[in-house]
């Protein structure tokens, strides 16, 4: 009878953190994407680009592939590429592993398409653990690196390992709940309860960095900027 009284309580919590809960996590995570974007460009201001040449006709020439590949091949030596590349590439596997797996996983689809009728195309299920597994090694690594890094742990707060946790455990737990190891209907309720806390997070925490790094980069100028950005900050 316990069991059973057990079993019913978790039902009806699942469908309260899969139903009412995922919505309105998905509501706070679009608006306050948006409100931090209007914050943020609200601190820049167009700016014109202008050019000044003695003769209007002259036309510069363009330069030759050669130096441009040179000038990028300095530009990198300044940047976090040329000072520390292994750790570079450990953040574009964790950052590509972390956004690609919960959009192209499976079983993230199959729900999708049972409650919007759409789904994107999905991962094996294979390509999905080693993906997984590339986020959680690449976060134990961020871990140790500020734990054990000296100039790293000294810039390092408990804010940052928390942040770090909120975002290894919706991977951990759907890892485990995926081979069952422990308890399955607990690890996937700290699952789905860890993912929806995340996208909260997001919008107001340092998460933002993905939303705050394309704007950067390609909006506004002397941020080694990419492309022809058009703005800068206001002073």
């Amino acid at each position: 009878m316990t069991t059973f009284f057990t079993n019913i309580s978790h039902t009806v919590l699942l469908d309260f953190i899969r139903g009412p809960l995922a919505w309105i996590s998905f509501i706070i995570f679009g608006l306050g994407l948006m409100v931090q974007t209007f914050r943020l460009l609200n601190l820049t201001q167009k700016t014109e680009t202008r050019h000044f040449a003695a003769d209007k006709n002259f036309i510069p020439e363009p330069p030759s592939m050669r130096k441009r590949f040179f000038r990028r091949l300095a530009f990198l030596q300044i940047t976090v590429i040329g000072t520390d590349a292994c750790m570079v590439m450990f953040s574009i596997l964790f950052h590509m592993c972390l956004l690609a797996t919960p959009i192209f996983l499976l079983g993230h689809n199959v729900l999708l398409d049972a409650s919007f009728g759409f789904s994107f195309i999905s991962f094996s299920e294979k390509t999905s653990d080693f993906m997984t597994l590339v986020v959680l090694m690449c976060g134990l690594v961020f871990f140790l690196r500020r734990l054990l890094l000296r100039r790293v742990r000294l810039i390092s707060t408990k804010y940052d390992f928390i942040l770090l946790f909120v975002a290894m455990t919706p991977f951990l737990t759907g890892f485990l709940a995926h081979h069952p190891a422990l308890n399955y209907h607990m690890m996937i309720t700290i699952h789905i309860l860890s993912g929806e806390l995340m996208l909260v997070m997001i919008p107001f925490s340092k998460f933002f960095h993905m939303v705050f790094f394309f704007v950067s980069r390609f909006m506004i100028i002397n941020e080694y900027s990419m492309g022809h950005p058009k703005r800068s900050w206001q002073y």
